[in-house]
């Protein structure tokens, strides 16, 4: 058994194409690491951390603190005198003043560091005041917080005691409330920790390494991609029928996959992870392993009492059961299957909703069992060892970490009992490129690109491919809601009034509405003079105040209209109700980067086989000895390809459209660009039709390039999943990344050509 699991490993592992991948993700992983943790304006380069490190290294624990207090003590001393003296650099009377006040106030601080900010020599970590100030808040936060564990413990201890003693939450038997319990829990849990094996030290360094959302994307898609090479190419070459019927092929052949799946799991996250512990201990330190987790300040309410090197061991572990589980998913739907094609999307469709439960089920909500049990909430193994949290099981409080690794054992035994079982009694032992379900007859023609149309569209399965997506496009349009606020209603309904040219009664109008706002605030300011004076309690002066409050209700939206008159006055236009637009326009919304993550992955997965599907039956050879060659095939797959990247590009402003204007009217098209407060700054006048059809071009070229770049995989690389991996890590990943906060990540898409209307303004 073991030598065929280690050749199942080989037949993957020793594909120099393969391996090429797997340096590439490696190769990524640090460089988005590196170019992630990159500092931004005060804050302290990494370097900093580690010789903090390095300086603090042997030192008892509340020299640690002495010295960390005495840094900040010294740091904030030096930014007085620095503020003092900026103020006295201005040379007028206020910052004279200002400085002086400032001075007086913190006398003993500003005659301490004066003649040490003088001399100019007090930097010890950084280049600059600001960010030794940073570098010394952060640090001083985290070790006052880590010399005060055991205090935290006893507060955790008296809460439980002081609830215990509060009538509402004494209780018995059934009475027994999940707060009750809760509190209790807690206090039993951390009853054993204590501060014997604290050493604190700088956590940035074991954050950075363990706390990455790329280095967890690149795990993912590496299970993809082996699983790919492990199941479907063997099985597309009909080599399961072979196996199966072999003495020990019934079991013993999909033990030993089931077994390499896991097995490159945990490899690749070693290397992985690895790298980043490499990485982060270079640039940063990661501190003494030995250590109790509680010496991190991030991970100071864990209540396991384990070493931060146990912590690192127990998140491998667990990391490699949740990859192990996609990868468990990815062999059933490939053993079920006849299409090469549906275990990527059913595994981009598990990922996609176990992300939308992660991330926007609120943690108060009565669905939260369903965030915190999601996929990437056990993916997240550093909060799942590092923090606190009980859940609410039918009023009883049962800690996460518990629940979830109970949820994993049964999610992989079920898992690996599925695929087996599907092997055993399956019959889909083939790739088929035809279904006959789906399949559309074909007739006779001359007409090439008729031909290529149905190759790619019907036989390769691209048009339920685009059909699909075409659905979650337009789904994703119509399920927004776009309900107007009350404030909104407000400006649509003057706006609408408004609309067209400035006329005296519009302006009129207008001026009505600025004297009833100033009426009000007069009012106000006249009631808290009444206040100032003691004419009047400050209570009496709420209760005065609030009908005038409540006439400024939407003076926000008021503020809109006045804008648009002051333009009109200094440059002329007209007025326009711009809600629409700026919806339409990705000004107000976020759609632009979910629609461009959806057409990213439909093209993927569309258009990974359009240049392979020929290599893979032998037919460039034969092609190339025709007389026109395959020049002009080439050319009418990118033509077959560009029409369906255009219609499903317009799709969405159809569904956004038709959407958006049912609640927001837009109307004044003809008007120029700039009647819109957002796209003042427009250097060119257009129509607000001429911008939108500009718009709707920009986007255009932007799914072309992506087009393109799927097209040239397939061309470059021959094989459909090496193709799909490859698109999926250059052109969805990023906005995956993006789409969970990691803003940055946009910049390294066509987004910024498929968006700008969005950016700009």
């Amino acid at each position: 058994m073991t030598a065929l699991i280690r050749f199942e490993l080989q037949k993957v592992w020793r594909k120099g194409s393969f391996l090429s991948l797997m340096a590439l993700l490696l190769l990524l992983n640090v460089f988005f690491l590196w170019y992630l943790n990159q500092p931004t304006g005060d804050e302290p380069p990494l370097l900093a951390y580690k010789a903090v490190c390095q300086d603090i290294s042997g030192m008892p624990e509340q020299e640690k603190l002495i010295y960390i207090r005495d840094l900040k003590e010294r740091a904030d001393g030096l930014s007085l005198v620095e503020q003092v003296q900026s103020l006295y650099s201005q040379g007028s009377e206020s910052g004279d003043s200002f400085a002086e006040q400032l001075k007086d106030s913190n006398s003993d601080l500003y005659e301490k560091y004066e003649e040490l900010y003088r001399t100019g020599d007090y930097l010890v970590y950084t280049d600059s005041l600001a960010k030794e100030r940073t570098l010394l808040d952060e640090l001083y936060e985290e070790i006052s917080a880590v010399s005060d564990y055991e205090d935290y413990l006893a507060a955790v201890q008296e809460r439980n005691h002081q609830l215990g003693g509060i009538s509402i939450f004494q209780s018995s038997g059934s009475n027994e409330t999940f707060s009750s319990r809760n509190t209790a829990k807690s206090a039993a849990d951390h009853a054993g920790l204590s501060s014997a094996n604290i050493h604190w030290f700088p956590s940035k360094g074991m954050t950075m390494a363990v706390e990455s959302q790329v280095t967890d994307l690149l795990l993912l898609l590496s299970v993809f991609l082996f699983v790919g090479q492990l199941i479907t190419e063997e099985k597309g070459k009909g080599l399961f029928a072979i196996t199966r019927s072999t003495k020990r092929g019934l079991w013993a052949d999909m033990g030993a996959r089931i077994a390499a799946v896991l097995i490159h799991g945990g490899v690749v996250c070693l290397l992985l992870y690895g790298s980043n512990l490499i990485y982060a201990g270079s640039t940063v330190g990661i501190g003494n392993l030995s250590a109790s987790l509680q010496s991190l300040a991030p991970y100071m309410e864990s209540s396991f009492p384990i070493s931060i090197g146990a912590f690192l061991a127990l998140g491998f572990i667990t990391k490699t059961g949740v990859v192990f589980l996609l990868g468990l998913l990815l062999t059933a739907c490939a053993v079920y299957s006849s299409h090469s094609f549906l275990p990527q999307l059913v595994g981009i469709g598990f990922l996609g909703l176990n992300w939308m439960l992660y991330a926007f089920i609120p943690s108060y909500s009565k669905l939260n069992l369903l965030k915190h049990l999601s996929y990437f909430s056990m993916l997240r193994t550093d909060a799942l060892f590092g923090t606190y949290l009980n859940l609410n099981i039918l009023g009883f409080p049962l800690d996460r970490t518990s629940c979830s690794l109970v949820l994993l054992a049964i999610l992989l035994s079920v898992g690996i009992v599925a695929v087996l079982l599907l092997f055993r009694y399956g019959n889909r032992l083939s790739i088929h490129q035809r279904s006959g379900h789906f399949h559309v007859p074909f007739h006779s023609h001359s007409s090439l690109f008729r031909h290529e149309g149905y190759k790619i569209l019907i036989a390769n399965r691209g048009l339920l491919i685009l059909l699909a997506f075409s659905i979650l496009l337009g789904w994703n349009a119509f399920g927004k809601d776009y309900t107007p606020s009350a404030g909104e209603q407000y400006y649509r309904s003057m706006m609408l009034s408004l609309e067209g040219a400035l006329t005296g009664e519009k302006e009129a109008g207008i001026k009505a509405e600025q004297a009833r706002y100033d009426e009000a605030f007069a009012q106000i300011g006249r009631i808290d003079q009444m206040v100032a004076d003691g004419s009047i309690s400050e209570n009496a002066g709420d209760s005065m105040k609030e009908p005038w409050y409540s006439e400024l209700t939407f003076y926000p939206w008021f503020q809109r209209i006045q804008a648009q008159y002051e333009r009109i006055l200094s440059d002329g236009g007209v007025f326009i109700y711009d809600t629409g637009y700026l919806y339409l326009f990705g000004q107000m919304d976020d759609d632009f980067l979910i629609n461009l993550l959806l057409i990213s992955l439909c093209f993927s997965f569309s258009f990974a086989n359009v240049m392979a599907m020929e290599d893979s039956n032998g037919l460039w050879g034969l092609l190339s000895a025709t007389k026109l060659g395959r020049k002009r095939i080439i050319i009418q797959k990118w033509i077959v390809c560009g029409i369906a990247c255009a219609g499903i590009t317009l799709l969405p402003w159809f569904f956004r459209g038709l959407s958006i204007s049912s609640v927001y009217p837009m109307g004044e098209i003809w008007t120029g660009i700039q009647s819109i407060p957002q796209y003042q700054g427009v250097p060119v006048s257009l129509p607000i039709l001429l911008f939108l059809l500009l718009a709707i071009l920009s986007q255009m070229i932007s799914t072309q390039l992506i087009c393109a770049v799927v097209l040239l995989l397939s061309k470059w690389r021959k094989n459909y999943f090496q193709t799909l991996f490859l698109a999926l890590l250059l052109l969805a990943a990023p906005l995956v990344l993006a789409q969970m906060g990691l803003n940055i990540m946009k910049w390294f898409s066509v987004w910024p050509l498929y968006g700008w209307t969005g950016i700009i303004g």
